[in-house]
């Protein structure tokens, strides 16, 4: 495995913010993260099995993939192919990346920890498929300043390659007891920020970047396919 790091960008908007929303992600909580999130909350509160979004990995990701948001490395682990030519694990959280890094060891993983809201600037050769999953409903303000992550990232996505990736959508959905109260508290602790996601502003945001999108809903979740 190997670790670099990047230069430090110019600072993001909005840090606090930001801060509260991975500040939760602590190696406590990251040795639980897949029983609740995975075995629990995807199917009793937003009601997206987590099967459903394995298949999206199994569908999209490519042996030359870059990770945003690195979570545990859960969906790498149990959807990724036998081997990556390359793969790089990108994060601001570093009990993230020291985990993910750990599961994933033996695809010798690149890890960055990096503001995904930050202009990027790693020296690297462009991927052939980014993951983004779990990632923007945790981020600070409206889905259309969440995006502009994603024009920082398109100068690592070679020609065709493929965005894919799930949020939780805050607006617009009919969330079940459980789901209400979870984007309740979460909302309220700043570990999602969510309120004003709807599924109209993440398909424009993609639409007006990519040719080629495609979005569906499972429940609260919306996944996405852009290229």
């Amino acid at each position: 495995m190997t670790e670099e790091f990047a230069p430090r960008a110019e600072r993001a908007p909005d840090e606090a913010a930001i801060a509260r929303a991975h500040a939760i992600y602590t190696p406590v909580m990251l040795s639980i993260y897949d029983v609740v999130v995975h075995g629990l909350s995807n199917r009793l509160a937003w009601g997206c099995l987590t099967e459903r979004l394995l298949d999206l990995y199994r569908s999209h990701l490519s042996a030359d993939h870059l990770e945003a948001g690195v979570g545990t490395g859960f969906f790498l682990d149990r959807a990724g192919p036998l081997r990556f030519d390359r793969l790089a694990l990108v994060d601001l959280n570093r009990h993230c990346l020291d985990r993910a890094g750990r599961r994933l060891a033996r695809f010798k993983p690149a890890l960055y920890q990096v503001n995904l809201l930050a202009p990027i600037t790693l020296e690297i050769a462009p991927f052939a498929s980014v993951g983004l999953t779990y990632v923007l409903h945790c981020l600070p303000g409206r889905m259309s300043q969440k995006l502009t992550a994603v024009d920082h990232w398109r100068p690592l996505m070679a020609n065709g390659a493929v965005l894919f990736g799930a949020t939780i959508l805050g607006r617009g959905i009919a969330p079940n007891r459980a789901g209400r109260a979870l984007l309740d508290l979460y909302n309220a602790k700043g570990v999602f920020n969510n309120r004003e996601d709807d599924l109209a502003s993440l398909s424009d945001g993609l639409r007006q970047r990519f040719d080629q999108v495609e979005i569906e809903t499972t429940g609260c979740v919306a996944l996405f396919r852009a290229a």
